[in-house]
C-alpha cells in the first residue's frame, strides 16, 4: 500500500516567496510615487510657463493706487455726475473683470469703480488674512488716494456683500445706497453644520491653491462657472487669474477667519435705518438651497426702505457673468441711485418699473 504526501514548502522557500512579494510591493509603491512626482513636476512646470504667458497676455486693465506700501488695482469707468459713484465689490475669489457687463452698462450715466481686494486679481497681497472691515478700510483708502469721493452706492456680490456692509458701517455718511447681489449672510456657516463654521470651505480653497500650483485648476477650468457668459477678453482674464494659487490661498485664509472675526463685525454693525437697499436673490442653488434662501429673506430687514427681488433661472455666478442677468442687476442699482438722489422710496420707484417682488 502506497501513500502520497503533499509537497511542502520549506522555510527557505517561504522566505523567498515573502521576499519576492515584498520586492514587488516595493517596486509598485516606488513606481506610483515616481509617477505622481513626475506628473506633479510636469504640472508645476506647465503652470509656471502658462502663468508667465498670462502676465504678458493679460496686463492689468485698470490702474494701481498706493495705499501705503501696497497697491490696489482699480478699474474706473464713466464720469462723475450728480448721481452717486457706484462701487462694485466682488465675491470670495473674484475681482474686477467679473463686473464687465454691469460696469459697462452703468458707466453711461455715472462713475463706476470695480476693484480687486488684496491678494486677488492684480492687487498686492496683504501681510495677513483680511476680515471684512480690513478690506473695507483698504477700499476707502484707495478711493481717497484716487480722488474718488462719495457719495457712494455700494454693490456687493457673494462675500462682497459683507465687505460693503462693513464699509457702510465704517463710513455711513459717505454711503447713500446699497445693493446685495446674492450676498453672503454672516451667519450662513452656523446654519450649515457640514461646513464646520466655514473652516471646511476654507481648507477646500487651500487645497484648490495646491491644485492650482500643479496646473490642475488651469487644465480643467475648475472655476469656469464664475466667468461663463463674460466677453472673451474678461473671461480669459478671469481664467488666468483664478488659475493662480495666490487667489485660492487668499480666499481660503479669509474663510478661515470668517466666523471668528468677520461674522461678529457684521452682526454688531449699526442699523441701516432707511438707506435704500435692494436684495437680489436667485432660484438656482447648487447646495443648501433651503438654508440660503431663508437667510436671503432676512436681508431686506436691514433697512426700512428695501426691496427684495428673486431672479428666475439665475445662479450665483450668472448674476454678474451672464449679460441677461447682469442687466437686471444694473437696473436695480439704478433704482437705488434714483432713490438716493431723489429721496423717493424704493417701493414707489418699483411701481414705475417692470420688476415684481
Amino acid at each position: 500500500m502506497s501513500t502520497t504526501t503533499s509537497p511542502t514548502v520549506s522555510p527557505t522557500n517561504k522566505s523567498k516567496s515573502n521576499l519576492n512579494r515584498f520586492a514587488w510591493l516595493r517596486r509598485t509603491f516606488i513606481g506610483i510615487a515616481v509617477t505622481i512626482l513626475s506628473l506633479s513636476g510636469i504640472g508645476a512646470v506647465y503652470q509656471a510657463i502658462a502663468a508667465k504667458n498670462d502676465q504678458r497676455s493679460y496686463p492689468p486693465p485698470g490702474r494701481f493706487v498706493d495705499i501705503g506700501g501696497r497697491r490696489i488695482h482699480m478699474v474706473v469707468a464713466g464720469n462723475k455726475t450728480n448721481h452717486p459713484t457706484v462701487i462694485l465689490e466682488g465675491g470670495m475669489a473674484s475681482f474686477s473683470s467679473n463686473f464687465y457687463w454691469i460696469q459697462n452698462e452703468l458707466a453711461a450715466t455715472t462713475r463706476v469703480v470695480a476693484y480687486d481686494r488684496a491678494g486677488l486679481g492684480w492687487s498686492d497681497p496683504a501681510p495677513e488674512p483680511q476680515d471684512a472691515q480690513q478690506s473695507a478700510r483698504d477700499l476707502h483708502t484707495a478711493l481717497q488716494a484716487a480722488g474718488i469721493r462719495g457719495p457712494y452706492v455700494v454693490a456687493g456680490h457673494s462675500y462682497g456683500g459683507l465687505v460693503v456692509r462693513a464699509f457702510t458701517d465704517l463710513y455711513p455718511d459717505e454711503v447713500t445706497g446699497m445693493v446685495l447681489i446674492d450676498a453672503s449672510h454672516p451667519d450662513q456657516w452656523v446654519h450649515i453644520p457640514a461646513s464646520k463654521n466655514g473652516t471646511l470651505n476654507g481648507r477646500s480653497n487651500l487645497i484648490t491653491s495646491v491644485l492650482a500650483r500643479l496646473g490642475v485648476v488651469r487644465l480643467f477650468e475648475l472655476e469656469r462657472g464664475l466667468y461663463t457668459g463674460l466677453p472673451d477678453r474678461q473671461a480669459a482674464e478671469m481664467k488666468a487669474v483664478l488659475a493662480k494659487p495666490e487667489s485660492w490661498k487668499t480666499s481660503g485664509d479669509v474663510l478661515l477667519i470668517w466666523n471668528e472675526r468677520t461674522r461678529p463685525q457684521i452682526n454688531q454693525s449699526k442699523s441701516l435705518n432707511n438707506l435704500p437697499l435692494v436684495v437680489l436673490s436667485v432660484t438656482e442653488q447648487a447646495l443648501f438651497a433651503d438654508v440660503l434662501t431663508n437667510l436671503q429673506a432676512e436681508l431686506p430687514d436691514l433697512s426700512s426702505n428695501s426691496l427684495h427681488y428673486t431672479i428666475e433661472g439665475a445662479t450665483h455666478g450668472s448674476l454678474v457673468a451672464q449679460r441677461e442677468h447682469a442687466m437686471i442687476v444694473a437696473e436695480m442699482i439704478r433704482k437705488v441711485m434714483e432713490s438716493a438722489s431723489t429721496g423717493m422710496r424704493l417701493s414707489e420707484i418699483s411701481r414705475q418699473g417692470d420688476y415684481d417682488e
